[in-house]
C-alpha cells in the first residue's frame, strides 16, 4: 500500500490463523518468528478463484498511487467537510438557506457518484 496503510496485528493475525485453519498456509518457527508459506491447497484455491479476486481489484487502485497526492487530497477533503459542516449549521437557521444547502448536497453527491461510475466503466 506504499506506506498509506499499515495493518495492525489485530487484523493480520486472525487472517493468518484463518488461512492456517483452512490449510492454505503452513507455519514453521524460526527462533521467535513464525514463517508462513502457501500450501498446494492455498495455491489451488487462488487458481480456482483468480477471476473473483477482490484483493487484486483493490490493489489495482494503488498501482499509480502517490502518497503526497493522497496527503494533499486528504487535507482538501477535510477542509471541504469542515466548510460543509459550517454551511449546514447556517442552513439550519433559515428555510431558504436550507433549501439551497439541500440542493447543494444533492448536486455534490450526484457528481461524486457519477465520477465513481465513470471509473467503474473505464475498468471494464
Amino acid at each position: 500500500f506504499k506506506g498509506f496503510y499499515s495493518p495492525s496485528p489485530g487484523s493480520v493475525y486472525p487472517i493468518l490463523q484463518m488461512l492456517e485453519d483452512r490449510e492454505f498456509v503452513s507455519v514453521t518457527k524460526e527462533g521467535n518468528k513464525k514463517i508462513y508459506t502457501i500450501t498446494e491447497e492455498g495455491e489451488n484455491f487462488l487458481k480456482e478463484n483468480a477471476d473473483q479476486d477482490e484483493f487484486a481489484k483493490r490493489m489495482k487502485q494503488f498501482q499509480n498511487f502517490n502518497r503526497e497526492d493522497m496527503k494533499t487530497l486528504g487535507i482538501d477533503i477535510k477542509e471541504t467537510v469542515n466548510a460543509i459542516l459550517t454551511a449546514s449549521k447556517e442552513a439550519m437557521t433559515d428555510e431558504e438557506k436550507r433549501k439551497q444547502f439541500d440542493r447543494f448536497l444533492t448536486q455534490i453527491k450526484e457528481q461524486a457518484q457519477n465520477l465513481y461510475k465513470e471509473d467503474d466503466q473505464n475498468d471494464k
